[in-house]
């Protein structure tokens, strides 16, 4: 598969024949000064065109014969002494199968060799390391080339996503069904994280929240260090990694198994605006339109339960949604659970509240992966300026609000693929 990766990269070369791809992949990252290792996880544009999942390789690609070379680092003894076994350059070509396979060393040489035109590489650090050796380099087309195909999955892909998707499903239901007051957000996260391990998923695409009660309105909470209580949310936004392929889902559950009625409420108007945009999903479609309706959908359901007040129209031209739903509504996913693509060279992001923060403006296509993630939360760092701001707080229902300011706040996140008819959920956590 990723021999047709790099034909489907240097197919958008075909003016520059003479010229070659560079990417230097991954090294082993310290924690700040001390010998602490974190795991080794390939960057993924290198993962992307080699297959290769260990650290200090390096690649070529010749954009006219679509020759692969393959720079594999030189090992010595103490390296076999602290972290394991030396492979032969024979062993490496056996397993990655380059078309030549060369010691890093060798870099210099075999680019005199190839005299290209231009080196277009990743970025500038990798540009530097190239005109040092005496050749033109590019770092401005190869990422854009890269996220251009990216963005398409191929069925191989696809079929890694779902695999992803299948154990972050099954690790979220097992937290559904373990979930219970006393508990605390660092047991849940040993619990989820227990499961993909189990599965042979090793590594995470993200940190992971595990948020009860109001940290639940803290988009990206970190800290697990809260007790579940009887009658709070508790929010598990979670994923898994397989073949370096991400899922990203988010559920939010009742601790104790019963919602309050305002909890409810909150929950089912998400739950809407979420079915909606799946339903909505298919080829043509654009991102902004699923989100600015998912925006609508939150809107009228926080009018209907009497927590805003006015027309629904004046409320989405005055941006009230924004202060209950201030991110976007989904983001493309592969390699990376935040993937490339979502901004096609020379289009802008849309400089509007609750619209800036849309991690993809595109039309969708098929082959394509996503997330829908609507969310509606009490904020009080967003709701207490708008209180106090008379534009916005003739459109809220104040009082009201400011009971609710601890209650935290609803997210629903699944996995989709677009399809020739529309979508297809890898998801299967209950809703």
């Amino acid at each position: 598969m990723h021999h047709l990766h790099r034909q489907k990269l240097t197919s958008l070369f075909s003016e520059h024949k003479n010229s070659v791809a560079y990417i230097s992949g991954g090294t082993v990252l310290g924690r700040y000064d001390t010998d602490f290792e974190y795991p080794f996880r390939q960057e993924s544009n290198f993962l992307y065109l080699s297959g290769v999942q260990e650290p200090d390789f390096q690649l070529l690609i010749h954009i006219n014969s679509g020759d692969y070379h393959l720079f594999i680092p030189k090992r010595d003894a103490r390296y076999a002494v602290w972290a394991g076994f030396i492979k032969t350059p024979e062993e490496y070509k056996a397993q990655y199968k380059p078309d030549f396979i060369h010691y890093d060393e060798d870099l210099p040489s075999v680019l005199q060799k190839m005299k290209p035109e231009t080196v277009f590489c990743l970025n500038q650090d990798q540009a530097k390391t190239i005109r040092k050796e005496g050749h033109k380099a590019d770092d401005n087309l190869l990422k854009d080339a890269l996220a251009y195909c990216r963005i398409i999955k191929t069925e191989w892909e696809l079929d890694q996503l779902r695999k992803a998707s299948e154990v972050a499903s099954k690790a979220h239901t097992q937290i559904l069904e373990k979930l219970k007051p006393g508990m605390m957000e660092y047991e849940v996260k040993a619990l989820y994280e227990y499961v993909t391990t189990s599965e042979g998923l090793i590594h995470h695409p993200y940190n992971g929240i595990y948020a009860t009660g109001k940290s639940s309105a803290v988009l990206h909470y970190v800290d697990n260090h809260q007790k579940l209580n009887d009658g709070d949310y508790f929010l598990i936004d979670a994923g898994a990694e397989y073949n370096g392929y991400a899922a990203d889902i988010t559920r939010t559950h009742p601790v104790g198994g019963s919602f309050k009625p305002i909890q409810r409420d909150l929950y089912h108007i998400t739950l809407r605006a979420q079915n909606n945009a799946l339903k909505a999903i298919g080829p043509g479609v654009k991102m902004v339109d699923l989100h600015m309706n998912a925006c609508r959908d939150i809107t009228q359901g926080l009018v209907d339960i009497n927590l805003l007040r006015g027309g629904v129209d004046e409320l989405m031209d005055k941006n009230i949604f924004s202060l209950f739903f201030p991110h976007g509504l989904g983001h493309l996913m592969g390699l990376d659970t935040h993937d490339v693509g979502g901004y096609p060279k020379g289009v802008k992001k849309i400089e509007r509240p609750g619209v800036k923060y849309l991690r993809a403006r595109i039309t969708l296509e098929p082959g394509m992966v996503l997330t829908i993630e609507p969310g509606l939360y009490m904020i009080p760092a967003l709701l207490k300026p708008a209180f106090e701001d008379p534009e916005q707080a003739k459109y809220l229902n104040t009082s009201r609000l400011k009971e609710l300011l601890h209650l935290g706040g609803v997210r629903i996140e699944d996995n989709v693929i677009v399809t020739e008819k529309g979508m297809e959920n890898m998801t299967t956590v209950p809703k």
